[in-house]
């Protein structure tokens, strides 16, 4: 049988360093419950649609309601509903405003305008025949242009404006 022969090499040893050891050691002991919050974040809605995304406001004559997300994605489809009481068999005028035009693209609008004009970036939307009861629904698809907190106002014939706060992920 051949001998085999080993050479007997030692290396020199490593260098240990005691802030990148508590690093690591911190990363594995609450790594995976960051991850966990994030993920449960991002399911609940912190990110785009959900519980926390959805949210509802009311203008203060009571006129105008309106659900909208608070939290949407770049170039992502978000909804955005509005319900008007107004007196019925009169015409109605919607305006929406602030960085409204400047940040969103409308790919659906129902029901549709009987006439609509633009006029230093805002739109205002013109409807008639009210339906019975005066309560009218309109129903919008936005998609954002462009990233960052957006401020938007609504308008019903001139009255107060809502002011709706979104944030848009990039």
């Amino acid at each position: 049988m051949p001998v085999i022969k080993t050479s007997s090499s030692h290396s020199a040893p490593v260098a240990e360093n005691i802030f990148w050891l508590r690093v690591e050691n911190a990363a594995r002991q609450y790594g995976f419950v960051l991850l966990v919050l994030l993920l449960l974040a991002g399911f609940c809605g912190l990110f785009s649609k959900g519980v926390f995304s959805n949210a509802h406001l009311a203008s203060t004559d009571g006129k105008v309601d309106v659900d909208y997300e608070r939290f949407g994605r770049n170039q992502s489809d978000m909804d955005l509903k509005l319900t008007l009481n107004a007196p019925p068999g009169e015409n109605y005028t919607v305006t929406l405003g602030g960085q409204f035009m400047d940040t969103f693209e409308i790919n659906a609008l129902y029901p549709q305008p009987w006439r609509f004009s633009s006029h230093d970036g805002s739109m205002t939307l013109e409807f008639h025949d009210q339906p019975e009861g005066g309560q009218h629904t309109l129903w919008l698809s936005i998609q954002p242009r462009r990233w960052g907190n957006v401020v938007s106002t609504l308008r019903i014939n001139q009255q107060p404006a809502v002011s709706l706060t979104q944030f848009i992920y990039p």
